[in-house]
């Protein structure tokens, strides 16, 4: 039985010495001996998760990181575009873009810069873009056939209010207020933004299934919320129905039951039995962290599926630099998720 793995990472600031991270300070850029720690780092835990596919996210620096992935075993490697610099300094990144690593050719690859036909009901534009450019890419894996891969970064947390335009008022009554309304604001603005990404990416997902029911599809991606969040269950579709029009959930006819499955999406590490009874973090710490970096899958993957093309049979999370490896700038605040999918035969 052929085995094959998929990863997603979080680089953390992937910029060569000389480019800043969001604004221009010594703490946000790396020296030329930082930048070999980092790469070594990056270059270990990749033969450590040893994946025919890493997804990567936080890319600023692309064709250093195609050098360092062709140096060890990845020869095909896609990046979505430049990242975005400060216009008022060329040398500060303030957004950067997300990339694939693959040890098998790609059937396809482009950058997803948008998603057409989006319902005029929903609150999304019809100009809806993602916040950061995913990776849209086909790629024929061994004994699984044909299988598409998402990789994406979904919209950051935070509601961040323009320090200039608070500092522009005298008054402190109207610095509290006007902080508080450009918060809300900026929080609205988050939030819907990873709610629109996760839909898009869910139609994306529908494009294919509809096609093919059990084609295997999979998002790799650091989505910037919780297992348990709305946001993740509007990609996944994991709220329960309660009715199918005026028929109730539980009252489908046998013959159609299994489509309530086909039109789902999966957390891969939710597939596995006995996966563990604490979920791994992912960001920030094995403490205090949190879970932000997932596996999705179709149900063309999916263990219970007799008819998958593959089965997820494994999930980790490589959080040993966590508690003992190098500070997160010569390493990572997100540790990798590495899903192991076999092959069932049927590529």
């Amino acid at each position: 039985m052929t085995s094959v793995k998929v990863a997603t990472l979080n680089l953390y600031h992937f910029a060569a010495p000389g480019i800043f991270w969001h604004e221009r300070k010594s703490t946000a850029t790396y020296s030329p001996a930082q930048w070999v720690e980092k790469k070594d780092w990056i270059a270990g835990v990749v033969r450590k998760m040893d994946a025919d596919v890493i997804g990567f996210q936080e890319v600023v620096s692309h064709e250093e990181l195609g050098a360092l992935m062709a140096a060890n075993g990845y020869p095909h490697f896609f990046c979505t575009g430049h990242p975005m610099f400060d216009p008022e300094d060329p040398a500060v990144y303030v957004n950067a873009t997300v990339a694939i690593a693959s040890r098998h050719p790609f059937v396809s690859v482009r950058p997803l810069s948008g998603v057409g036909g989006l319902p005029a009901e929903t609150v999304i534009d019809d100009d809806f873009n993602f916040s950061r450019t995913p990776v849209d890419a086909v790629i024929d894996l061994p004994g699984i056939g044909e299988t598409r891969i998402f990789v994406c970064h979904f919209k950051s947390q935070g509601a961040f209010v323009d320090d200039d335009q608070i500092d522009a008022l005298a008054d402190w009554g109207a610095k509290i207020r006007t902080t508080y309304m450009e918060r809300a604001m900026a929080g609205v603005n988050q939030v819907a933004k990873r709610a629109a990404e996760a839909g898009a990416i869910y139609r994306m997902f529908r494009q294919v299934i509809d096609a093919d029911p059990d084609a295997p599809v999979i998002l790799l991606g650091d989505l910037n919320e919780a297992p348990g969040s709305h946001m993740i269950s509007i990609l996944t579709q994991a709220d329960r129905v309660w009715s199918w029009g005026s028929v109730a959930a539980d009252a489908l006819p046998e013959s159609v039951a299994y489509l309530k499955h086909v039109y789902k999406l999966y957390d891969a590490f939710n597939l596995v039995v006995m996966q563990g009874l604490t979920r791994p973090n992912t960001h920030g710490g094995i403490i205090s962290g949190s879970v932000l970096d997932y596996c999705i899958v179709s149900n063309g993957l999916n263990p219970k599926n007799p008819r998958r093309r593959g089965t997820v049979s494994k999930v980790e999370v490589h959080d040993e630099h966590f508690e003992s490896g190098p500070p997160k700038d010569r390493s990572s605040d997100h540790a990798p998720v590495v899903a192991t999918i076999e092959s069932s035969g049927q590529a």
